[in-house]
């Protein structure tokens, strides 16, 4: 394959996790309008999102794993094919059960494309070019959050809310016909014998969507309530259980030895790290700007747009750091750039001008696209080639799980914390939660040095 059709086969596979980064995006904008328009409580507005994420997070180990055993390819055009359906039904659904389960649908197809795309992209590159190619994807997915409010607040005033499942169609299309017509590889897929873990499967879907489910509503149903301490203790009695089963299953859903992995564990934890710090700042920066300098919805989306632009440009650079010298510099540079930026937020005050602020997050956005690609790819490339669909997935709700920990954890110290904000001195509450993420990112710095080891258990050559 000659080096422009690789370029070209990863911006095709980079827009099929873009489309389902801008869906979710686009989606959330039009979350008001959905709202009005079904007469939904705000309580059954958030299955809305809930009903993507479940399926979503639950189901990328099993499509990673299935696309290494019977071609990651076909589970991914298998996987477009499902997103664009569940995104035009979505457009026309009639109530709100019928875009709950539609949104499902939607959930299962981008759990299907995720991991298969990226482990295709990566896949036509040679080891030492791997970083860079990382890197091109980290900007495609970064580019579906940055234009994602922007587009959708366009496409909503204009033709409705409905609209923004129906562009999701153009981009699934497009990525589609290419992948279809371009993407041709000859693929390393697991042919060991087992049957598929369907138990371990159904066990997991139980875990994640208890743990999910209790995380999002503990905060309104109050963490004592019986079905939150229901949900929580189902999932601490079930853990051990999968665990175990896990360990003795021959083709498991998630291979315990992944677990014990350790630069796919201080992969995760770096990449865990920074969706947890994405998150909460994501969370928390609107909610500062609007209620304690009172600015506009369209001042606040201008003021955080150089925040994620700057991982567009950003991102690739980082994949080549990575191949030029190893995983564990850019990720060292991103954290320690991550963890000033956050202490610096946790010291605005009620009088931070915009340039301030500005320059704050622009700061973050640059430690953020220095650590998400790299980590990644020194999870994938510490485990055979045959077997980076299942890594994929494993990785990527792993960190899903982290990160809606950690939206839950800045929540809550931000309730307990709060004080009305004095003149001139950071605003207690958001910089308990500020300085409570710099702690993660810092501490994250301790498993670094782990990035760069290589598993012994290697059945095929990587290039």
């Amino acid at each position: 394959m000659t080096m422009y059709k690789r370029y070209f086969s990863l911006i095709a596979l980079a827009t099929s996790a873009f489309a389902t980064v801008l869906s979710t995006s686009m989606v959330r904008i039009a979350a008001p309008y959905i709202q009005e328009a079904f007469l939904l409580r705000y309580a059954d507005l958030t299955w809305i999102h809930n009903s993507y994420q479940i399926s979503y997070a639950i189901l990328l180990p099993v499509f990673g794993q299935l696309g290494d055993r019977y071609g990651r390819r076909r589970i991914l055009l298998a996987g477009l094919l499902l997103f664009g359906i569940g995104s035009v039904m979505s457009g026309l659904s009639w109530n709100m059960l019928s875009l709950i389960s539609f949104r499902l649908v939607q959930g299962i197809g981008g759990a299907a494309i995720f991991p298969n795309a990226l482990t295709i992209g990566t896949g036509l590159f040679p080891k030492h070019e791997r970083g860079k190619a990382m890197g091109i994807w980290a900007m495609g997915v970064s580019l579906g959050s940055v234009t994602g409010p922007t587009l959708g607040g366009f496409v909503v005033q204009l033709l409705g809310w409905r609209s923004v499942f129906f562009v999701n169609v153009a981009f699934i299309l497009v990525s589609l016909v290419s992948i279809f017509t371009v993407v041709r590889m000859v693929e390393q897929t697991d042919d060991s014998e087992g049957a598929f873990d369907f138990r371990g499967t159904i066990m997991l879907a139980f875990m994640i969507t208890m743990l999910i489910t209790g995380i999002v509503s503990g905060p309104e149903r109050g963490w004592t309530d019986p079905l939150i301490l229901v949900m929580m203790t189902g999932v601490l009695v079930v853990l051990p259980l999968f665990w175990r089963y896990e360990g003795e299953h021959h083709k498991p859903v998630i291979d315990p030895d992944l677990l014990r992995n350790r630069t796919f564990m201080s992969g995760m934890l770096c990449g865990g790290v920074h969706l947890v710090a994405i998150q909460g700042m994501n969370f928390l920066m609107p909610l500062f700007l609007s209620h304690v300098h009172g600015w506009s919805a369209m001042t606040i989306g201008l003021i955080m747009l150089p925040q994620a632009a700057v991982r567009l440009v950003i991102s690739p650079l980082s994949g080549y750091i990575a191949d030029r010298f190893d995983n564990a510099l850019p990720v060292i540079v991103g954290l320690s750039v991550r963890t000033t930026g956050l202490i610096l937020m946790a010291l605005l005050t009620d009088q931070s001008t915009i340039f301030h602020i500005g320059f704050v997050l622009t700061l973050d956005g640059i430690g953020a696209a220095m650590v998400w690609a790299p980590s990644m790819n020194a999870a994938m490339e510490s485990s055979p080639e045959e077997k980076r669909g299942s890594v994929a997935g494993v990785f990527n709700m792993l960190r899903f799980v982290m990160g809606a920990l950690g939206t839950v954890f800045v929540g809550v110290v931000l309730d307990l914390a709060f004080r009305a904000p004095t003149a001139g001195t950071p605003v207690a509450g958001y910089l308990h939660a500020y300085l409570m993420l710099a702690s993660f990112t810092g501490l994250a710095l301790l498993r670094v040095r782990d990035l760069n080891v290589r598993s012994p258990r290697t059945t095929r050559p990587t290039d």
